[in-house]
């Protein structure tokens, strides 16, 4: 190591954070399990950052990077092959990411700043503190520090001050943080109201299979529009930004989708890539694949268009993450309360709940017909009234997803939150239909599928429920909570146990149902010591649980013979249900 630099670099006293500091936050974002990165971008990384702490940042380049962390040979030109770029992007959003949602009680972070592949650790202001201001940041470069104004908002880090103050847990403090911030000390009358993001769709033809490459790319125009969550541009409109609908958008929110089809006998598949239209800053990119397989119920094309638009348009794909993360930084009403909202659902805190709901509502005292909020606004009130314990708030959550499905008849996202407040007011029958309604209006959504696989399962439809629920599983490759856990109660039924515990590992969302699911599991594979545990746990919130076991299952609709076979597990577990 070049010890004259580590010299420099400890010598800095005003903010500044010595190489074991460094080190040591290095390490700890490395090892945190919160810190959503692929391993070869950790590798990205640890790699940059060693680089710095032996004084090498100066050789950090494009071609050192993809050669010795990405396996490129010597022969790479990062003039053709932009895989640096690319991932160095995604280093950067991962970092921003983590530190706005699990780093606000920190005293370091690590920025990757734009254009260079130079990392920055600061140490991050307190309450007290200017919080317009970033001082003491170690510039790798220079050797010494640059203030550089920050990227968070100034009342969002007083608000974490604050917050810090009443020493509220992590998780709660970052979500409180986030939604809290802005209210407490900004006027929500002056927040500007954003709307969905504009997306142009690139598709890039090489002369083969140009035919097959445009159909598809006209059926995925298709499903990003049945998400509805973007503004889609015409195909091939992207350069000419005279459409009116262009003009309009913010430029903040204006993006490019960049797509390159192949096929071949064996596989089909889209590169993709979103791109920033003001800077042409490649945001994401990834590359989808599926199978020929004749023996599969669907077809290729549909399977990889399926997989694509939930990449890319669902609430939690690529561009709306991309605008959560925007939002965040510089608050909205409108479409950035929905995305907010949707962000409280996945980290349900109590006050994270409340803000979101304070937004939504402030949007539609401002904008009363957007169906967008209200569907939102009626799945964040049932979020925050629980079955068990039910009040008006369920009442006001099924009177906004009816006026939303009123409002815009042609939405899945009105239809699934008609479906969900349906079915906690107990009206199965319209909850399945809405269900029906929903996949009809976009059958590409799996987060949805999985939803209604689960209702239907939970109610007796439950040859449907598996079906629906394998199916959302295949087209989404990844785990789905609510069609994990239709596939572990039907797995539980027929006798599959270690298939039921598997499917409820990754289901594990710590739910009640699931609790109970899992603690009949054991039961029935002799486990009581497991179970115990589990029971333990679940009284702790609900110490009469056992006596209300009957009632609980009846308020959560649960079909009666559902409920006698988790009542068979659950006595094998040792519980007396009466």
């Amino acid at each position: 190591m070049n010890t004259d630099h580590e010299v420099d670099v400890r010598s800095i006293q005003y903010l500044a954070i010595s190489c074991f500091e460094a080190r040591e936050e290095l390490e700890r974002v490395l090892s945190d399990p919160q810190f959503q990165c692929s391993e070869r971008n950790k590798k990205f990384l640890r790699f940059v950052a060693e680089e710095l702490f032996a004084g090498r940042e100066g050789a950090l380049k494009a071609y050192s990077i993809a050669v010795d962390v990405f396996g490129r040979p010597s022969s790479f030109d990062a003039s053709t092959d932009p895989i640096v770029r690319i991932e160095a992007t995604r280093l950067r959003s991962a970092l921003s990411r983590y530190y706005e949602l699990y780093g606000s009680s920190r005293e370091v972070s690590i920025e990757l700043p734009k254009g260079r592949y130079v990392p920055m650790f600061a140490r991050q202001s307190r309450a007290e503190d200017d919080l317009g201001d970033r001082s003491g940041i170690l510039h790798p470069l220079l050797g010494g520090t640059t203030p550089i104004k920050s990227n968070r908002p100034t009342a969002v880090a007083r608000a974490v001050g604050i917050l810090k103050e009443i020493r509220l847990p992590g998780a709660a403090l970052l979500v409180v943080a986030l939604f809290a911030g802005f209210n407490l000390l900004s006027s929500w009358n002056t927040m500007a109201i954003s709307e969905r993001p504009t997306v142009a769709v690139d598709l890039q033809l090489d002369g083969t299979n140009d035919h097959e490459a445009t159909a598809l790319r006209d059926l995925l125009m298709s499903a990003l529009s049945d998400f509805s969550t973007l503004r889609l541009s015409a195909p091939d409109a992207y350069t000419s930004g005279t459409t009116d609908e262009a003009s309009a958008a913010s430029p903040r929110s204006r993006y490019r989708l960049v797509l390159k089809y192949s096929s071949d006998a064996v596989e089909k598949s889209v590169w993709w890539q979103v791109v920033d239209q003001q800077t042409g800053e490649a945001l994401q990119s990834d590359n989808e694949r599926v199978r020929v397989d004749a023996a599969a119920s669907a077809n290729p094309d549909e399977r990889l268009v399926s997989r694509l638009a939930s990449r890319i348009a669902s609430l939690d794909g690529a561009i709306n993450t991309l605008e959560a993360n925007k939002d965040l930084e510089h608050p909205t009403l409108g479409n950035g309360c929905v995305l907010r909202a949707s962000l409280a659902l996945s980290m349900p805190t109590p006050k994270a709940l409340e803000q979101a709901r304070i937004c939504l509502e402030r949007t539609l005292a401002q904008r009363p017909y957007d169906a967008d909020a209200h569907a939102m606004l009626a799945s964040i009130l049932l979020s925050i009234d629980q079955p068990d314990a039910a009040t008006d708030l369920t009442a006001a959550a099924h009177e906004h997803a009816a006026r939303a499905a009123a409002l815009a008849p042609e939405s899945s996202r009105s239809f699934t939150a008609k479906m969900m407040a349906e079915f906690r007011v107990g009206h199965v029958e319209a909850a399945i239909s809405a269900g029906r309604r929903a996949l009809m209006l976009n059958p590409y959504n799996a987060t949805l599928a999985a939803a209604f696989a689960r209702i239907l399962y939970s109610t007796g439809e439950r040859d449907e429920g598996v079906r629906l629920a394998n199916d959302a599983l295949k087209a989404d490759g990844l785990p789905l909570p609510d069609a994990e856990w239709t596939l572990a109660f039907d797995a539980y039924r027929q006798g599959q146990l270690s298939a039921a515990l598997v499917r409820l590992k990754r289901e594990a969302n710590g739910c009640y149902l699931t609790d109970l699911l899992l603690t009949a599991t054991l039961g029935r594979l002799g486990r009581e010591g497991d179970a115990s545990a589990i029971i333990s746990d679940i009284r702790k919130a609900r110490p009469n649980f056992d006596q209300d076991f009957h009632s609980d299952m009846s308020r959560r609709h649960l079909d009666p013979q559902l409920t006698a076979e988790l009542a068979q597990g659950l006595q094998l577990a040792g519980l007396r249900l009466q």
